[in-house]
């Protein structure tokens, strides 16, 4: 599966991912937190491909554990994060120690979404905050196609239909690549993932974005 999302970290670089106060400013708006809650605190960066958001929670002030599958991802994440491991996200076994984890664009990639959402609650102490994103199932159209497409294009193929959906709708190639090449891409209503966070015992959860789901909670503190 690593192989899956090699090619677009080595390849095909995008100023949405570089490392930038853009990339501060975006993170806080994702999570609907104030840039105070992340002074020294421990987050885990679970599927952190290039380090992106590494890089914005170490300029807020937490110390950060980052991995992901693609080996190409971890090593650009070595830049920010001379730490960052290989991992397979369902191979995590349960450790609540962090005040934040973020799963942002990864989970939907999975075979089982919901296996892995288990684990990244795992690793959320009492009290701390669990974020992740994943596809709305009310703007995934604009995909369609190309996913069906997709498996027949050849490498040259794929890269012209990206940069044609760059010209027809913004974004980057980067970002229409990681939305097609995966082989899964599940996608869901609002009211589902919330389902998720009661059943893993979270609490003051909420919907921050919802183009894609962005959703937040907070692990139950222990009585």
């Amino acid at each position: 599966m690593s192989r899956e999302f090699d090619y677009q970290w080595e390849k095909l670089p995008s100023p949405a991912i570089e490392y930038t106060t853009d990339r501060i400013r975006e993170l806080l708006d994702y999570v609907r937190l104030p840039s105070s809650f992340f002074q020294g605190k421990l987050c885990l960066d679970a599927g952190c491909g290039n380090g992106r958001w590494t890089y914005a929670l170490q300029q807020l002030g937490a110390k950060v554990h980052s991995f992901d599958i693609s080996p190409e991802a971890v090593e650009q994440c070595k830049h920010v994060n001379a730490d960052a491991r290989i991992l397979n996200l369902l191979d995590m076994t349960p450790n609540p120690t962090y005040d934040f984890v973020l799963s942002w664009g990864v989970l939907h990639h999975l075979a089982d979404p919901r296996s892995g959402f288990n684990r990244v609650a795992s690793q959320t102490k009492p009290g701390g905050i669990l974020c992740i994103m994943v596809y709305h199932c009310d703007t995934q159209r604009v995909y369609e196609e190309g996913r069906r497409q997709w498996k027949t294009f050849t490498h040259e193929q794929r890269l012209t239909y990206c940069e044609e959906m760059v010209k027809r709708h913004g974004g980057t190639v980067h970002g229409w690549w990681d939305a097609f090449n995966p082989a899964y891409n599940w996608s869901y209503q609002p009211k589902e993932v919330e389902k998720w966070f009661k059943e893993e015992a979270f609490d003051q959860i909420t919907l921050t974005k919802k183009y894609n789901i962005n959703m937040r909670g907070r692990r139950k503190p222990l009585l």
